[in-house]
């Protein structure tokens, strides 16, 4: 008996293991080796994304909302084709409509530097007349002392002109309500006509051209976009540092995305833990009614204080 128990136990491997490959084989036979995604837009800013970028495999949530008329708002998470999540954010500002601006930001409102929330430095200009309906961070700053590093400029006042080098460049609004974004030769021609500006740094579209890039380090963004008439002005925050909500993004991605979103013109702003995207919920002037929507991903979601930003602002007489 222990012989023979032996010998069909022998027997037994090879059965189970050409069991094993058949059941293996017709698994295999059902199953794809790789799922194909097709992505779906809801919104046209999303959908000039898609198509502008080819970068979006897949759209998970795609929202757009009007914050006040001239400035709508859009969020839309998404896997890339790299097989990336992400989470972005989009200002769309129409600066011809009626009243709408933007305008640079300090802490206190005040002509110096310091360091500040965003949605703190939006209650010092929040008023009737002038009122906040959202903003960004804007430039990078001495963690110490949140002096900037490029320009600034509030109400046509020259408050920083330094240039530091070839990499920094600007954002700004000149006098007769045009935006404009580009490098010190830009600036050079327009810093008398300035009526709001922030400092910048790499360049990412130049004259409707992509900027080639050598950095292709993945991280939270923020940039600013310009359309060529000077009349529309996209600011976009991607969130990142988080693998499974969203990555961020480099230097290239984000100038595929202003191209895409219409920019020709933009350049890029301090990200990490200083990107900041906020809406106002309510026109009345209550506590709480500046919201931040994204995730600044230094404090665990909680803002950090910056040098200054861009304020939407609609301005009533």
């Amino acid at each position: 008996m222990k012989k023979t128990y032996f010998r069909y136990r022998y027997l037994l491997f090879p059965l189970s293991a050409l069991l094993c490959f058949m059941a293996c084989s017709k698994e295999q036979e059902v199953l794809k080796p790789y799922e194909t995604f097709t992505a779906v837009a809801k919104t046209e800013t999303t959908k000039r994304l898609i198509e502008g970028t080819g970068m979006i495999a897949k759209v998970f949530s795609d929202t757009a909302y009007k914050v006040v008329d001239g400035l709508q708002a859009t969020e839309v998470r998404y896997l890339t084709t790299a097989g990336l999540s992400m989470k972005l954010f989009v200002f769309e500002i129409d600066l011809t409509g009626p009243g709408i601006s933007i305008e640079a930001s300090t802490p206190n409102n005040a002509p110096a530097f310091g360091r500040q929330p965003m949605t703190i430095q939006a209650t010092y200009e929040d008023q009737e007349g002038h009122k906040v309906w959202g903003g960004v961070n804007g430039d990078f700053f001495d963690g110490v002392s949140g002096t900037p590093r490029g320009i600034l400029y509030k109400e046509g006042v020259p408050i920083r002109t330094l240039f530091p080098d070839i990499y920094t460049t600007f954002f700004g609004v000149l006098k007769n309500g045009k935006a404009v974004a580009g490098d010190k030769a830009v600036y050079e021609s327009v810093k008398d006509d300035l009526e709001e500006a922030i400092g910048a740094r790499a360049p990412l579209v130049k004259d409707g051209i992509l900027v080639p890039q050598t950095d292709v380090t993945i991280e939270p963004r923020t940039c600013i976009g310009v359309s060529e008439d000077g009349n529309t002005v996209y600011l976009m925050v991607a969130d990142g540092r988080n693998f499974y909500y969203s990555n961020g993004m480099n230097y290239e991605t984000q100038g595929k995305f202003m191209k895409a979103l219409g920019a020709y013109n933009a350049v890029n702003n301090d990200g990490g833990g200083s990107s900041t995207f906020f809406v106002r919920n309510t026109p009345a002037f209550t506590e709480g009614r500046f919201v931040l929507r994204n995730w600044p991903t230094d404090n665990g979601g909680q803002e950090r204080a910056v040098a200054n930003g861009l304020l939407i602002i609609s301005k009533t007489q």
